[in-house]
């Protein structure tokens, strides 16, 4: 019994001391984020735009592909999401808008599990003022639904310019889902004012305004196909006119001037009549 007792506290003592090192090296951690801020400053970098979600979701791949034991993947993400956030301040201020209509706490559940529980996080009723607080830099990102064809007022079309403020898609949320929570089976999208940036397995977000309201989606998936592209209709909405935007998510990391898409744009000129990609996302982990 009295060995016992000692192999316990023995185990005890070896937590405390790993605790004391994993403590030492969360600082560590921490000194260096502070370092690659001052490196931006003294080089000139825009710390408006210093959000990294390629490299993020770099970062937690590599995490994911050398894990082994007993910690859950879904336990080491949420882990290394709070150390990410808690150590934004470090670069700049980061503030999250959730579009939440009628107070509903699953989208911010899921803004809160991704960036940690020290970011400010504000509630939002309609993609109209999401758009305005980041508009007006009260917010960094937004988190917002995925989009569902059928909608009768989508919050994407918001995205189909080429404005320099405009918003980019960023992000999916979750990166890894957590098949044990209430969350398992819900999506969002990020959006915000700094570049898309590539992880080596993205998706992109491109809308395609076609013309006539009646777009054939088996018309589409043929123009998809001539292009070389890999992907899917999301959503279509038709306001006043004729014409008609579809939301295609569909394979790698693209700008409008990607051969594929001006393939697809000289493969229909009659029906193609504007192209716009509207962001893109790291390709979420399969838990």
């Amino acid at each position: 019994m009295t060995e016992h007792i000692a192999s316990l506290a023995d185990l005890r003592h070896e937590i405390d001391v790993l605790d004391d090192q994993i403590q030492d090296l969360l600082r560590r951690r921490a000194e260096a984020v502070e370092k690659v801020a001052v490196t931006k400053r003294a080089t000139g970098g825009d710390n408006r735009f210093f959000l990294r979600c390629g490299r993020e979701a770099q970062i937690l791949r590599r995490l994911l592909a050398r894990q082994h034991g007993p910690l859950p993947g879904p336990a080491l993400v949420r882990i290394n999401r709070e150390l990410i956030g808690a150590l934004y301040d470090l670069q700049a201020a980061v503030r999250v808008a959730v579009l939440a209509p009628n107070k509903s706490v699953a989208r911010w559940d899921i803004a809160r599990d991704h960036y940690g529980s020290t970011v400010p996080m504000l509630l939002c009723a309609t993609a109209t003022s999401a758009m305005r607080e980041i508009s007006a830099q009260a917010a960094t990102i937004g988190v917002m639904p995925m989009p569902e064809d059928g909608e009768k007022d989508p919050w994407w079309p918001m995205l189909a310019n080429n404005g320099a403020e405009t918003p980019r898609v960023l992000a999916k949320l979750p990166f890894v889902p957590n098949p044990r929570g209430r969350l398992a089976d819900l999506n969002a999208l990020v959006i915000g004012r700094c570049p898309p940036e590539a992880s080596g397995d993205d998706r992109s977000l491109v809308v395609l305004q076609m013309s006539g309201a009646g777009v054939s989606l088996a018309r589409v998936g043929s123009l998809l196909a001539q292009a070389g592209i890999a992907g899917q209709v999301l959503a279509q909405h038709t306001s006043g006119g004729q014409d008609a935007r579809l939301l295609l998510d569909i394979a790698d990391f693209h700008d409008e001037t990607s051969a594929p898409l001006v393939a697809l744009r000289a493969a229909a000129p009659d029906m193609v009549q504007d192209i716009t990609v509207i962001g893109a996302y790291a390709v979420p982990m399969a838990e």
